[in-house]
């Protein structure tokens, strides 16, 4: 009798390698929820300066490359109407890249931005050439008009200003979620 109740019918041994591989599904995307949940956050563009209309940023680890977004506190210079928001920029340039000015474009790795001509008759100054140090990261915006590091108000951006480093994820347009309730 004791053999009998030790064996498993086979729906036991069914049930339990299912259990098994749903636990060990279930437990990276659980741990993965509470991860972003605790060091994550999503992050609206509500200007054109950027391609995508929603970010997905995380505060940490802050591991910053070029090509990926940086989230980072607003310069005192833009005033008080942005100092509540985040900037959001595409990093362009790292510690040992080279940041070139000549005429009316800034460039670093061959990625060259033209000066606007309406900032620049305001007396707003473009970076100065240099090569980046440690912990100095250039960003800039793929719009034209963008503010950003081309010019000196802005300037490299210091690793400890930078409060998340994120991706882009597919979100509608501000003015689309307008549309729809109107």
């Amino acid at each position: 009798m004791s053999d009998i109740a030790a064996e498993q019918s086979p729906n036991e041994k069914t049930n339990k390698v299912r259990n098994r591989i749903l636990v060990g599904l279930f437990t990276p995307v659980f741990i993965g929820t509470l991860y972003c949940l605790a060091f994550g956050s999503v992050v609206i563009n509500g200007t054109t300066s950027l391609p995508h209309n929603g970010y997905f940023m995380l505060r940490w680890p802050l591991l910053i490359t070029s090509g990926s977004y940086v989230a980072f506190e607003a310069p005192d210079v833009v005033g008080e109407r942005f100092q509540a928001y985040s900037f959001v920029k595409r990093v362009v340039g790292v510690p040992g890249d080279t940041v070139q000015v000549s005429g009316n474009q800034v460039c670093v790795n061959e990625d060259c931005r033209t000066l606007q001509e309406s900032l620049l008759e305001k007396g707003i100054e473009p970076i100065a050439a240099m090569t980046l140090k440690a912990g100095q990261y250039l960003v800039f915006g793929d719009a034209p008009d963008s503010l950003d590091s081309r010019y000196a108000l802005i300037g490299a951006i210091p690793h400890e200003k930078i409060e998340a480093v994120g991706f882009p994820i597919p979100f509608p347009h501000w003015k689309e979620i307008k549309a729809w309730f109107e």
